[in-house]
């Protein structure tokens, strides 16, 4: 199984977050000069913990999250260690997690860009078959894709780009919500769960109905 939250509301659920973040993320956000980071920051750990308590029904004591050497985060859940893959952009930040299946997500914002025109006719042979740099929600699907694709596999984001895409669109996921395009994609089959978004109530953070 695959759990995944995301929000696009940094200001609604960043409050509700201060009891799924440990002193010492706290500690660790500060290192940031700038806030709106420090914020993304929080608010990737925070939905991770708060995603794993939620959906697996253990303590948030039992949810540890550190870094490994290459930058990306290492979830251990009383004691093993589980997959994991947070993304964060302006506002929006998307989480999964899973005790068996390598995942990678991605998010982000979805507006015209020229250096990215630039990378499609770069990589045409790739990531980028059949663009033209017109459609900018289908040329994030391909983006977030090869970003969720790079994370899971740790790899480097210009090697997948120059890959075929077909090989990867069938194991991964899309929804596009508030004028951002999200992504989670697992190397193993297609994911299973939904791309879940969460909001906060006065009881807390609480999953979103479904539309």
């Amino acid at each position: 199984m695959i759990a995944t939250a995301f929000s696009t509301d940094f200001n609604t659920v960043l409050p509700a977050l201060d009891a799924w973040v440990t002193s010492a993320e706290q500690e660790a956000a500060l290192l940031y000069r700038q806030q709106p980071r420090q914020q993304q920051f929080l608010a990737g750990r925070g939905f991770l913990r708060w995603l794993v308590c939620q959906q697996w029904h253990c303590a948030a004591g039992a949810v540890a999250i550190s870094r490994q050497d290459n930058g990306a985060p290492l979830l251990s859940v009383g004691g093993q260690q589980w997959q994991c893959s947070i993304s964060h952009t302006k506002g929006g930040v998307l989480v999964a997690a899973s005790p068996e299946y390598v995942v990678g997500v991605d998010i982000e914002v979805v507006k015209p860009r020229r250096r990215l025109v630039e990378l499609v006719e770069q990589y045409q042979d790739g990531f980028f078959s059949n663009l033209d740099g017109s459609n900018w929600q289908l040329f994030y699907q391909r983006w977030t894709l090869a970003e969720a694709v790079t994370k899971a596999e740790q790899g480097l984001l210009l090697s997948t780009l120059k890959r075929p895409v077909d090989d990867y669109q069938q194991r991964a996921e899309h929804a596009f919500s508030n004028g951002y395009m999200l992504c989670c994609y697992t190397e193993d089959a297609k994911p299973d769960a939904l791309l879940r978004e969460v909001t906060a109530t006065a009881e807390g953070l609480v999953f979103a109905e479904l539309k």
